[in-house]
């Protein structure tokens, strides 16, 4: 376990670095898009909403200086949409793109049992399913320097050992808010560790790496199905929630650092007073080369891939 005392103030020059984030328009992804930005990279915002986005770019740009090569900009991405995400990553591809990091931090907790335009419950497809299809989908373009794919993952996934019941997302009478959340995190992660643990077997210098924002005081994290569940959130997020700005500080570096390893959580104590980074190796499903091939085939069968780009 490592520990260290790390602020956005220590971000090194990013400058000619290109980056994606998801869900950049609010919450932790709006903090990674302005910290990269002004320290120089090129952050290309995933989002839904283009014209949202669109309007927040003065503000993310506003005061730097004219030698600063810090830019933003927005292009349509539905993370729960698999054609989308195709889009998204044909005209990356058109482009030439070269990209430096992936950060995949736009998710959701849906309050109701709902499908997405593919068929998986829309939780899993956004956390999981969209997540790990555009890693998969964006790996040709991982060519910048220190290349890496950033999950922004959940504590929840470290603070059990319960494994989530793959085979049970798809049944509406089985749908639970929170459990659909957690599941799908705790995949992600294993996600993560797989996509990493394949990347390195084939000698590529993409790395997967996974950063925990504490618990953070975003819109995601008031969502509630019931009055119950929305009487605990409230008391959780008034005695542990950070500032979007604060817990953001897990997901820039380990988008920037160099000495970012896989296989490790990377962010901060549940106290919030405690500011310090916290580096602890991998616990729960993501440890469970069992569970990771079953996550992996439960994402193959979403997109209808019989293999996967990063092999």
């Amino acid at each position: 376990m490592r520990e260290f005392e790390w602020d956005t103030g220590d971000l090194a020059d990013q400058g000619g670095r290109t980056v994606v984030v998801t869900g950049a328009s609010s919450g932790v992804g709006l903090e990674v898009t302005k910290s990269l930005v002004r320290a120089g990279a090129t952050v290309i915002a995933g989002v839904r909403n283009v014209a949202k986005m669109s309007a927040l770019i003065p503000r993310l740009t506003d005061g730097l200086d004219g030698g600063s090569s810090g830019r933003v900009e927005a292009r349509p991405l539905d993370v729960s949409d698999l054609r989308s995400i195709d889009a998204f990553a044909a005209e990356l591809a058109g482009d030439g793109v070269a990209l430096g990091a992936l950060v995949n931090n736009a998710g959701i907790s849906a309050s109701r049992f709902a499908l997405s335009r593919d068929g998986v419950e829309l939780t899993y497809a956004t956390n999981l399913v969209g997540a790990a299809w555009l890693a998969e989908r964006v790996l040709p373009q991982l060519t910048g320097p220190d290349p890496r794919v950033v999950l922004v993952g959940s504590n929840f996934s470290q603070r059990t050992q319960a494994m989530p019941d793959l085979g049970a997302v798809g049944d509406p009478a089985r749908f639970r808010q929170l459990a659909a959340y957690r599941g799908s995190k705790i995949a992600a992660a294993a996600y993560a560790v797989d996509l990493g643990e394949r990347l390195a077997a084939a000698g590529s210098p993409v790395r997967s790496v996974i950063a925990h924002p504490g618990v953070a005081a975003t819109a995601m994290a008031a969502q509630a199905d019931n009055v119950v569940t929305k009487a605990i959130a409230a008391v959780v997020l008034s005695r542990l929630a950070r500032p979007a700005d604060d817990a953001a500080r897990s997901v820039i570096w380990s988008a920037t650092s160099r000495d970012v390893v896989q296989g490790v959580f990377v962010g901060p104590a549940l106290r919030r007073r405690d500011r310090r980074l916290h580096v602890v190796p991998v616990r729960g499903g993501a440890a469970d080369p069992a569970f990771r091939a079953r996550v992996r085939d439960f994402v193959q069968t979403a997109t209808g891939e019989s293999r996967v780009l990063g092999q």
